[in-house]
């Protein structure tokens, strides 16, 4: 009999702006981008354990390589299995860490600058979690649907996201997980267009239907 499954909760957010849920082992998170060519930073820490999150260092090193498929799995800093990236159609996402921040608008945009960055957004939103916003590491940012490119000189070039309206990455928890995700808001080369929303549902454990 084919396998069905329930949706549990889903939760748009808007640009500049970042949520946070928690999500037990076997169930799915959905990241959806609802309009196309719009980035997400999304990090996530052990349920049970503030210091074990998800790291992308070790996550490359453990996949022998930078560029996630579908079907690998994410690791911790601890190397414990965190996620299983069980669908993902466009499979273009940057997995070097790092956020961008109102410190860094300051320094690459204008001195003046008062925008909150994506780093800004997640601290905030663990705060509201009662998470201390020390705990939001670069090293678990994985920047979803970032077109990154290295190149032989040994720079990187950003491209435009090359995700369109309702594609989306499906991740399938390993352990209990708090989780954030924030919507980008540079609207230039980072993003196709003016920065727009992204959707995150949350699925239940499959089963016969």
């Amino acid at each position: 009999m084919p396998k069905t499954r329930q949706l549990l909760d889903s939760v748009t957010i808007r640009p500049g702006m970042a949520a946070t849920g928690e999500i037990v082992k076997g169930q799915s998170l959905r990241i959806v981008d609802v309009d196309g060519g719009q980035i997400g930073d999304f990090v996530a820490l052990s349920r049970d354990d503030r210091t074990e999150h998800l790291d992308c260092t070790y996550t490359n090193w453990a996949n022998l390589g930078w560029r996630w498929k579908q079907g690998a799995t994410i690791f911790t800093n601890h190397m414990n299995r965190m996620w299983v990236i069980s669908d993902d159609p466009t499979g273009v996402h940057f997995t070097g860490g790092g956020f961008c921040s109102n410190d860094a608008r300051r320094l690459f945009l204008d001195p003046n600058d008062e925008t909150k960055g994506c780093r800004d957004c997640l601290e905030e939103a663990f705060e509201e979690r009662n998470i201390e916003r020390h705990w939001l590491r670069a090293a678990s940012c994985f920047n979803l649907f970032m077109n990154i490119e290295y190149l032989p000189d040994g720079s990187w070039d950003s491209r435009p996201p090359i995700s369109k309206a309702g594609d989306y990455i499906e991740l399938r928890a390993e352990m209990d997980i708090v989780w954030a995700l924030s919507v980008c808001v540079i609207p230039f080369e980072i993003n196709k267009s003016d920065p727009t929303p992204l959707r995150v549902d949350t699925y239940g454990s499959s089963s016969a239907g």
